[in-house]
C-alpha cells in the first residue's frame, strides 16, 4: 500500500532548478493557472500554472491537465505528484503527474523563487505540512476501553523509563513525554481504519479523462459486461465492461488476470458504481464504436469499485438506434444498435471453424420500418442461452457489421446486449416510430421477404479499371454493379469434374475407375460437372476480362453443366454463340492477387442481378435531375 502523503517535498523547486533531473518525483501544490495561457501541441494541451513547495513558487507548464481541475484550480489548489518533467535552463514542462489531494488549503506562504533564492533559500513563513480536516466520524471508544488503553500506555511508559535507567551513560535517554508521543499512533491507527461510504465529491466526467491518467474517480452505470476470455496462450484472462456517465459519454473498462478474478463477481450489469484509479489508455477500436470514448481504463491493483445509489440522471438504456436501411452506409466491423421485430428464428446448428473448433450458431432475422430485413448471427454460449421467438420486438446494442459476398449481416459480440421488455423499450429513442409502423403493417411484415443484400450504384467499366490501375495493395477488394454485354466466352476451359457434395475438384483413381474427393474423403462412380470459364464483358466505356463460376455460368448458358457436357461439340458451340452479346446486370468483385510475384487485379462475376424497373427508373431520374441542376 502506498504511504500516505502528509507533506510537500521539501526543497522541490530548488532541486528541479539546480539538478535539472526530470526523473525524480516531487509533491507540489498548484496555486493557480494563468488565464489564456493554453497552448496546443502534437502531444496535447499545455497549461501555464504556478506551483509551490510551501517555501517557494514558480511557473511550470502542465501537459494535458484535466479540464475539471483547470477550471477550479484557484479554489481547490490541488496537490500533485510530478513523475516526469522535461526542462531546459528556464522552461519546465510536467509531462506526467498524479492528483493526490484537492481542497486542502494553501500550504505555507511561498515566496517567488527568485526572491527565495536572494534570501539564501530561506522563508520564515514557509511550511510543507498538508492540513487535513478532521474526519466527520471518528471511532468512539467507551470509557472502559479508553481507560484500558491509557493503562497500557502508562505501563509501556514505565517499562521504557526503567529500561532507560538500566542503560549506560552513553545511551540516548527519552523523556516520558516523548514515550507518550511514540505510543499515540496506536489510537490514530485505530481511527484511521474507519472507512466511509463513497460520495460524489471530486468526481470527473468520462470526457475529462486522458491517456496516462491514474488518480481519478468517476461515477457510471455498467451497460455491458463480457464473459471471461482466456488468452490463446492459456497464460492469462480478461473481461471488459462499458461505463456510461450522466453526460451519456461512454468508456470501456478492461480487467486482466488478478483483477479479472477480483472484480468479475463484484459488479453487475445495469448497476451504478464509483470507479477509482486505474490507467487510462488509448482505445485502438474506438472508431468502430458509436459514441465511445477514444480511451479505455485498465483496472489495476490499486483500483477501487464501490456500488453507488441508483442515479436516474445516468441513462439505463443508452441505445443509439440505426435503422436497417442505414446499415449499408456503415463499414465492415463497425458497431451499431438496431431495433425491430423478429420475423424468423432458425434452428441451432453446430459449425466447425477454421481452427477445427465446434461452435454453436443461430441466425435470427430482424425487420424494421425501412421495410428491410437483416440476419443477426449468434455464436457459442449466446446462441445456446439467448432465446428469441418470432414476432418479438427486440433492441440489440453493440452488433458488429459483417459482409459475405455482398450479403450484409450483423454479428453478436462478447459486449453485445439486448432488451425485449416493452416497458423498457419504450424509453429508447425511436421506439415509438417503429411501434407505430409495426402496429399498422403486421400483415405486410409477415409476407415481406428478407432483403439484406448491400446495394451498389451503377458503375462503368472505365471507372473499374481506373480504381485498380497501379494498385499494389493485395487486400484491396471492391464491389461494382455493371450493365454490360458478354462479348466473348473463352472455350479453352469451360468446366471441371467436381464433387456433388462440396463442389470441389475430384480426381480419377485409375485402379478403381472411381472419382475421389479429398475434402469429403469419398469415392463416386461419376463426377458432377461444374462450370468455370473466363469471359469478356463490355459496355460503352470499355471491356473487362472476368471469371465465371458454376451458378452464374448456368444463368448465362441457360442449362446445367451436366446437360451442357452431354451435348455434341457443335451443339455446345451453338449454345455459347447464343449466349454471346446478351445484356445483363452483373455484380462484379474486383480484388488484387499476386501471381509469380506480380500483383494484378482479378475480376469475377459474383451474381447476375434481376432488373428492378422501379429502382432503375428512379436512379435514372435522379441522374437526369443532377445533370440539369449542373447546367443551370
Amino acid at each position: 500500500m502506498a504511504e500516505k502523503v502528509t507533506h510537500l517535498t521539501h526543497g522541490a523547486l530548488k532541486s528541479i532548478v539546480e539538478t535539472q533531473n526530470g526523473t525524480l518525483q516531487y509533491c507540489v501544490q498548484i496555486l493557480h493557472a494563468e488565464e489564456k495561457s493554453d497552448l496546443v501541441t502534437k502531444a496535447g494541451s499545455l497549461s501555464l500554472c504556478t506551483c509551490s513547495d510551501g517555501f517557494a513558487k514558480m511557473t511550470m507548464h502542465f501537459l494535458n491537465l484535466s479540464p475539471s481541475i483547470l477550471t477550479n484550480i484557484s479554489k481547490t489548489k490541488p496537490i500533485i505528484r510530478i513523475s516526469e518533467l522535461k526542462m531546459n535552463s528556464s522552461f519546465y514542462i510536467v509531462t506526467k503527474h498524479e492528483i493526490i489531494y484537492q481542497d486542502k488549503g494553501q500550504v505555507g506562504q511561498p515566496l517567488d523563487y527568485e526572491e527565495f533564492k536572494r534570501l539564501n533559500y530561506t522563508n520564515p513563513n514557509g511550511n510543507t505540512e498538508i492540513q487535513f480536516a478532521k474526519a466527520p466520524h471518528t471511532l468512539q471508544l467507551n470509557s472502559n476501553k479508553k481507560q484500558s488503553i491509557l493503562q497500557q500506555q502508562q505501563k509501556q511508559t514505565n517499562e521504557n523509563v526503567n529500561a532507560d535507567q538500566q542503560q549506560g551513560k552513553s545511551a540516548v535517554k527519552l523523556s516520558i513525554q516523548q514515550k507518550q508521543q511514540q505510543s499515540r499512533p496506536a489510537i490514530q491507527k485505530i481511527e484511521h481504519k474507519t472507512e466511509y461510504a463513497p460520495s460524489d465529491q471530486n468526481l470527473l466526467k468520462i470526457t475529462e479523462l486522458y491517456p496516462g491518467m491514474r488518480g481519478f474517480k468517476i461515477k457510471g452505470r455498467i451497460t455491458s459486461k463480457s464473459d471471461k476470455t482466456q488468452f490463446k496462450s492459456g497464460k492469462g484472462q480478461l473481461f471488459s465492461i462499458e461505463i456510461i456517465d450522466s453526460e451519456k459519454s461512454t468508456i470501456q473498462g478492461v480487467f486482466f488476470n488478478n483483477q479479472c478474478d477480483k472484480f468479475y463477481d463484484l459488479i453487475d450489469l445495469g448497476k451504478v458504481y464509483y470507479f477509482e484509479n486505474g490507467q487510462v489508455k488509448t482505445n485502438r477500436y474506438s472508431s468502430k464504436n458509436q459514441n465511445q470514448s477514444e480511451y479505455q481504463i485498465h483496472f489495476e491493483e490499486a483500483s477501487k469499485i464501490s456500488e453507488a445509489l441508483e442515479d436516474k440522471e445516468i441513462d439505463a438504456f443508452p441505445f443509439q438506434i440505426k435503422q436497417i436501411g442505414d446499415i449499408d452506409n456503415l463499414s465492415q466491423d463497425d458497431k451499431c444498435d438496431i431495433l425491430g421485430v423478429i420475423t424468423e428464428v432458425k434452428p441451432l446448428t453446430q459449425v466447425t471453424t477454421k481452427s477445427n473448433e465446434n461452435k454453436a450458431k443461430k441466425n435470427i432475422t430482424l425487420f424494421d420500418q425501412t421495410q428491410r430485413g437483416i440476419d443477426i448471427v449468434l455464436w457459442g454460449a449466446q446462441a445456446e442461452k439467448w432465446q428469441f421467438q418470432k414476432d418479438e420486438i427486440v433492441a440489440f446494442r453493440g452488433l458488429k457489421v459483417t459482409d459475405y459476398q455482398t450479403i450484409r449481416s450483423l454479428t453478436v459480440t462478447n459486449s453485445t446486449t439486448y432488451e425485449k421488455d416493452l416497458t423498457k423499450l419504450q424509453k429508447i429513442n425511436g421506439f415509438q416510430d417503429f411501434y407505430d409502423f409495426y402496429s399498422q403493417n403486421k400483415d405486410f411484415i409477415e409476407s415481406k421477404p428478407k432483403e439484406s443484400k448491400k446495394k451498389f450504384a451503377l458503375s462503368y467499366i472505365e471507372q473499374i479499371k481506373k480504381d485498380f490501375e497501379g494498385q499494389r495493395n493485395n487486400k484491396l477488394t471492391k464491389f461494382y454493379e455493371v450493365r454490360a454485354y458478354i462479348t466473348t466466352i473463352f472455350t479453352k476451359l469451360l468446366y471441371y469434374e467436381g464433387c456433388d457434395i462440396c463442389k470441389r475438384k475430384v480426381v480419377l483413381v485409375q485402379s478403381t475407375k472411381q472419382f475421389f474427393c479429398q475434402n469429403c474423403n469419398q469415392n463416386f462412380n461419376k463426377p458432377s460437372y461444374k462450370y468455370i470459364f473466363n469471359a469478356k464483358i463490355a459496355d460503352t466505356t470499355g471491356n473487362l476480362p472476368v471469371s465465371v463460376s458454376n451458378d452464374q455460368g448456368q444463368s448465362i448458358l441457360k442449362l446445367s453443366c451436366d446437360e451442357f457436357k452431354a451435348k455434341e461439340k457443335n451443339q455446345q458451340d451453338e449454345i455459347i454463340k447464343r449466349a454471346s452479346f446478351q445484356q445483363y446486370r452483373f455484380l462484379i468483385i474486383g480484388k488484387m492477387e499476386t501471381y509469380n510475384d506480380e500483383s494484378r487485379p482479378r475480376f469475377q462475376i459474383s451474381s447476375i442481378i434481376q432488373d428492378d424497373v422501379v429502382s432503375d427508373n428512379e436512379e435514372l431520374y435522379n441522374q437526369i435531375k443532377q445533370m440539369l441542376n449542373q447546367n443551370e
